[in-house]
């Protein structure tokens, strides 16, 4: 956990983050370059959405997803964040 991150860990934080990893079934959903695709319980993180510094809601399922560390590092704390355009496919 990020030593900046002024929330700090607690029961209710490791119990949610904990649900959120296994709810996204262990894997990165930021899928930024450098991705490993890997959220595991150990060592993956929880990426906010909305940053909790821009407003963003700590415990709402919505604003939350499984990241792996570089993706979660590479978004930053307390930018704006959204999502990366998305690719068209053009054929299947």
């Amino acid at each position: 956990m990020s030593r900046d991150w002024a929330g700090g860990s607690d029961t209710r934080w490791r119990r949610f983050r904990a649900w959120v990893l296994a709810r996204d079934a262990y894997r990165c959903k930021v899928r930024l370059e450098g991705c490993t695709g890997d959220a595991p319980l150990k060592g993956g993180h929880v990426d906010h959405i909305i940053p909790l510094a821009s407003g963003g809601a700590k415990y709402d399922p919505a604003n939350v997803r499984a990241s792996c560390r570089p993706c979660n590092l590479k978004r930053g704390k307390g930018k704006e964040r959204h999502d990366p355009t998305p690719t068209p496919i053009t054929q299947w």
